[in-house]
């Protein structure tokens, strides 16, 4: 009985100093999206994707794996819905990428690449919850999302000379005139009246 009582005891205690840390580090700027996880919640949230892709997709093989230049018809697409936040390397470099918390992978590391071609295709078309990455089953077809997967495969070996062949650069900010036909409004700027 007394065994019971004091595992009891050092389950509460345990709890009570959980959400004693817990409750700090929220109150300490916890959910700021500028901030870098830890590595117990990096390695958390690795395992809880891990674990939300079901086994017979993680089991699947790119049909496309075959073919050495099916990445070549996902750059474009890549550019126009995935650079953004990965950037057009796939090394996540970007402002938007940067500041998301968690941060956004670079494509070309080992933890990305060591992820089974269905885990991969699983991730683009449902998405992943608490982070930036979207589902994009609505917006691709498989056929593309396994073209996407081939050119994630790709990454690691792109050259620059290889991705300036492939899509120029867009133009900067500064030159696209759609970006200026609408005002900024800052909190920090007095607002005038209308």
């Amino acid at each position: 009985m007394r065994f019971l009582r004091d595992a009891l005891i050092t389950v509460i205690v345990l709890v009570v100093v959980i959400a004693i840390i817990g409750y700090s580090r929220i109150r300490g700027g916890g959910f700021a999206a500028d901030a870098q996880p830890g590595a117990l919640e990096r390695s958390i949230a690795t395992r809880l994707v891990r674990l939300s892709i079901p086994a017979d997709a993680d089991r699947q093989q790119n049909p496309l794996a075959a073919d050495p230049n099916a990445w070549r018809s996902a750059f474009e697409h890549y550019q126009d819905h995935c650079a953004t936040c990965h950037g057009r390397d796939g090394r996540g470099k970007t402002d938007m990428g940067q500041n998301m918390y968690p941060k956004v992978p670079d494509l070309t590391e080992p933890r990305v690449q060591n992820l089974s071609d269905g885990a991969v295709f699983y991730i683009i078309q449902n998405g992943v919850r608490w982070t930036g990455m979207p589902a994009w089953k609505g917006e691709h077809s498989p056929e593309e999302t396994w073209r996407l997967v081939s050119l994630l495969r790709k990454m690691p070996s792109l050259t620059p000379q290889e991705i300036e062949s492939l899509n120029p650069p867009a133009e900067p900010e500064a030159k696209n005139p759609a970006h200026h036909e609408h005002p900024h409004e800052h909190p920090s700027s007095p607002r005038t009246p209308r």
